[in-house]
């Protein structure tokens, strides 16, 4: 006889944020027992410092840690339907949740919550799988089916929201939205998988495809996953497909406009106040504009600086001040970032290089005192090709002759800064030319840092290791070519691997809810049908996108280049308490040199992302003690 469900529902006023978490577990040896999950939803508890709730069920048992944003009285979780044949638990916003509920309610369902989480529910119940095609939103979720005695889950288009899974020993399957949860439940001992930290050591960040443990998986963005209680089984439903068409760039111009002001209408959606990142750069000035149309209020903004070393305050001040936005800004000058160094690796799970975290889970931290929701420029460089290195793939495209080709790579590279750098290693760059025909494996070689510096670093254990290079996940369809090649690997590995995993982490650690206009799935799919003339064109960038947004910007922001939420690390490796830092991590007998035997402790000395790189990953061994 199956056990009678256990349900308990706890909620807390914690001190501690972060965003929405989901906990899974299934097999057929769960239980009535909810320890384990109950360890796994309080290592989320900062994604969901509003509400928890657990769900225990005869083979499944659900999680969660909820920030209220819609429906804030009756949108607990994890939500049972009346009939008792689905479960849901669920992170993220589906952000035309009301269209798809009217469509829902004609077809006989009954709601008896407001959410958005009820809606997908519904909506599985409904069309199965087919349902993700209609969401437009952010998500990651786990719907149980008691009746077939089956798990789905999905995550959304370029993993804005993080899912990770792992099978036990035992047969059990676990599912979080990050590792800690995995860790945490007991029930599984991490082993670090070497070509995953070779990734990391080439990128700066672990791929989209993969973790730095063997036995610990991510749910690749545009997937979902079935388990029916002996196996998994994962399928992309998803991908980016460039489908170019001819248009005019006016006719662009006027739909992109269009297709821009539905995204931020809708993502203003919210039962709780909602801010906008403002760097003072094009993407997140734009964001800020349309903002401000959408409503009678002063859109609350959120800028950083660090002093001498890097300051775009006053950027981002001249668009506060034209739009009349409530603007708030800091300048930490120079930050803890030894302290700050030390949370991160805590916060990321794992190793991350990227040093603007650091802006970001401050600016987080500032924005969470006012808001919970803010609007971010993430995502339109990827789409509308606004990165430097973009003219360059471009040009390479253009020409030839390899040797040209090779000249030209060379010769911008030194223009391009930091992604690039390895074009600055002549006989690199021109072996790259020569073996990699594709434009896309010409781009991935020139974004890493070499092999043969990764080779050197791994020393003896460079076989045990193996070098990474991506594989067929990240290969373009045979329709894609050219600039579009570049483009397309972003989109499935910069993005989602690095841009959103720093934003989420960051911006949780503080209960705080990003979103991102640019990746609106209407939108993206239009930017896709552009022909890459209009994205680049004579050594211009965004092409279309400055044509027309140019008008939402001031005329200091005119002919300004690309702009973020900047680190100045390489003053930071000047800090004394962080060369002390590097002396301790690239000592003899340290966690980063056993794993690493060919390090030479000389390059604590350099100040370039090949030392950022080996800090961080030094750093990360030491807080998470595996095995190496």
């Amino acid at each position: 006889m199956p056990t009678a469900p256990v349900v308990t529902n706890i909620l807390k006023a914690l001190a501690t944020t972060d965003m929405c978490g989901i906990s899974v577990i299934a097999g057929t040896r769960v239980n009535g027992d909810l320890s384990a999950l109950k360890r796994m939803v309080a290592a989320l508890a900062h994604r969901g410092p509003d509400a928890n709730g657990v769900l225990g069920l005869p083979g499944c048992q659900l999680g969660h840690a909820r920030l209220s944003i819609i429906d804030l009285e009756s949108g607990a979780q994890p939500m049972k339907d009346e009939s008792g044949r689905y479960s849901i638990t669920f992170n993220g916003e589906i952000y035309n949740y009301q269209e798809i509920r009217a469509e829902l309610v004609k077809l006989g369902h009954r709601f008896n919550t407001h959410s958005d989480t009820e809606v997908i529910m519904r909506a599985f119940a409904e069309w199965g799988t087919e349902c993700l095609h209609r969401f437009r939103g952010m998500y990651a979720f786990a719907v149980w089916d008691e009746r077939e005695r089956r798990l789905f889950a999905a995550r959304d288009l370029f993993g804005e929201k993080p899912l990770y899974y792992a099978v036990t020993d035992q047969g059990s399957l676990l599912m979080a939205s990050e590792i800690k949860a995995l860790l945490a439940s007991g029930l599984l001992t991490p082993k670090l998988d070497l070509q995953a930290v070779d990734a990391f050591l080439a990128f700066g960040y672990v791929p989209p495809d993969r973790t730095i443990y063997k036995n610990v998986h991510t749910l690749p963005p545009g997937h979902c996953l079935e388990w029916d209680g002996s196996r998994v089984s994962v399928a992309r439903y998803w991908q980016p497909r460039f489908n170019p068409h001819s248009i005019s760039l006016d006719v662009a111009a006027e739909r992109m406009r269009e297709l821009l002001h539905q995204a931020v209408r809708r993502q203003m959606v919210a039962d709780v106040p909602v801010g906008a990142f403002l760097s003072g750069g094009h993407d997140s000035s734009t964001i800020v504009a349309l903002m401000q149309q959408e409503t009678r209020q002063p859109v609350k903004t959120f800028s950083v600086g660090f002093g001498e070393y890097i300051n775009e305050l006053p950027y981002a001040r001249a668009v506060a001040d034209l739009y009349r936005t409530e603007h708030h800004e800091i300048d930490f000058g120079a930050p803890p970032v030894t302290e700050l160094l030390e949370r991160m690796v805590g916060v990321y799970d794992e190793p991350f290089r990227d040093p603007s975290h650091i802006p970001t889970y401050l600016i987080s931290q500032y924005a969470r005192q006012s808001v919970k929701v803010v609007l971010t420029g993430d995502g339109a460089d990827e789409l509308f090709g606004g990165y430097a290195w973009y003219p360059v793939m471009a040009a390479s495209t253009e020409v030839s002759a390899t040797w040209l080709k090779w000249f030209i790579l060379r010769s911008v590279s030194r223009l391009i800064g930091n992604r690039a750098a390895a074009l600055h290693r002549n006989s690199s760059a021109m072996g790259l030319a020569l073996r990699c025909p594709k434009t896309w494996e010409r781009y991935v070689g020139q974004l890493t840092i070499d092999s043969e510096t990764r080779q050197r670093w791994w020393g003896r254990r460079s076989a045990e290791a193996g070098l990474y290079f991506p594989g067929e996940y990240y290969r373009p369809p045979a329709e894609v070519a050219g600039m579009n090649e570049a483009l397309h690997f972003d989109l499935l590995s910069f993005l989602p691997g690095d841009i959103l995993v720093k934003v989420d982490r960051a911006a949780m650690a503080h209960g705080l809810e990003t979103r991102t206009p640019f990746l609106d799935r209407d939108l993206v799919e239009f930017a896709l049908s552009l022909p890459s003339t209009l994205k680049v064109k004579d050594g211009e960038t965004k092409v279309l996108f400055k044509h027309a947004l140019k008008q939402y910007w001031p005329p200091s922001l005119h002919k300004r280049g690309k702009q973020g939420f900047a680190a100045p690390f390489q003053s930071w490796l000047e800090f004394p308490e962080i060369k002390a830092l590097l002396q301790r991590v690239f000592a003899d007998g340290s966690k980063l040199r056993e794993l690493l035997p060919g390090v030479n402790a000389e390059q604590q000395y350099a100040r370039n992302y090949e030392t950022w790189n080996l800090l961080t990953l030094g750093l990360w061994l030491e807080r998470h003690g595996v095995a190496v």
